[in-house]
């Protein structure tokens, strides 16, 4: 084949194989009666799961069993088919909604909450949650970031704010409320994240994440470190997320101590949808400031 005409063939090819993905998880969704509510966008829609989303690789090197696999798929899609949201980033919002004190009536998406009391809420978003971070983005208080690898700490890359979660650049006391999701894991010095995290937080304000877990993990450990030199000591096989070879490195694999390890840190600490099952991995920790 001529290499002009493969040149015009191959976008083509790519889209028609896109579309025909998207119609088969809608009429998977639309099948399986997968429509819901979403808590982030405030929407009745489908609800996307993907299992091809978990490789191969993945499940090799992490020791997935077939059960585990799916419950991470549906972690990491169940996307609503409006704002994008997986399930993490929706069990997120829940728990959020469940912890404003609005009484009856409390708003029932984050989309509405954004709107009532998060405007008066200093909030710190650590690397963007597909989703939630739309809805917030719009609000006076509101302070995202992202990890950008060799950029000046607090400095803008390309309309971004960089932060180290180890050495964040706000001030003492500077927010109600920090979110992340699927960051910690990725931590060099998970204890100095920690200590971050709870200095810029106001006494009782909140940090609501998600992590990585899975049943049967006594004790949180190290998986690699990171030397003065900047180079990587394997403690563990080497795994990356979200592809196994590729991704982001993992540098702690969470156990069922992690709630002990935030109470040690000055934290108070609670675990929602939990513990992690074959059948659910979509936990959500609170962790309040002292």
């Amino acid at each position: 084949m001529p290499a002009g005409v493969k040149k015009a063939i191959v976008p083509v090819w790519n889209a028609v194989h896109r579309a025909g993905w998207w119609v088969r998880d809608h009429a998977l969704a639309l099948a399986t009666g997968n429509i819901e509510r979403c808590t982030v966008c405030g929407r009745v829609r489908p609800m996307i799961y993907r299992r091809r989303v978990i490789p191969p690789r993945l499940e090799a090197l992490w020791g997935l069993t077939p059960e585990q696999a799916r419950a991470l798929a549906r972690k990491e899609t169940s996307e609503c088919t409006h704002c994008g949201a997986k399930l993490r980033a929706r069990r997120l919002a829940q728990v959020l909604l469940e912890l404003d004190p609005a009484g009856p009536s409390a708003p029932r998406s984050l989309h509405e909450w954004a709107r009532s009391t998060a405007p008066t809420l200093r909030i710190a978003e650590l690397n963007r949650i597909d989703g939630i971070h739309d809805q917030l983005a719009g609000l006076p208080n509101f302070r995202p970031s992202d990890y950008v690898a060799g950029a000046p700490r607090g400095t803008v890359v390309n309309g971004v704010r960089h932060e180290d979660a180890t050495q964040l650049t706000y001030p003492d006391a500077a927010f109600d409320l920090v979110i992340s999701s699927e960051t910690l894991e990725h931590v060099p010095d998970l204890g100095q994240a920690l200590a971050e995290i709870k200095r810029v937080l106001v006494p009782g304000g909140r940090h609501l994440f998600t992590i990585p877990r899975l049943p049967g993990i006594s004790k949180t450990y190290p998986r690699a470190s990171l030397r003065p030199d900047g180079t990587i000591e394997d403690l563990a096989p080497r795994i990356h997320h979200p592809g196994g070879d590729w991704g982001y490195l993992v540098y702690t694999e969470f156990g069922d101590d992690v709630l002990t390890l935030l109470e040690a840190a000055g934290f108070a600490a609670e675990e929602r949808f939990g513990p992690p099952s074959a059948q659910d991995l979509a936990q959500v920790i609170v962790a309040t400031r002292r």
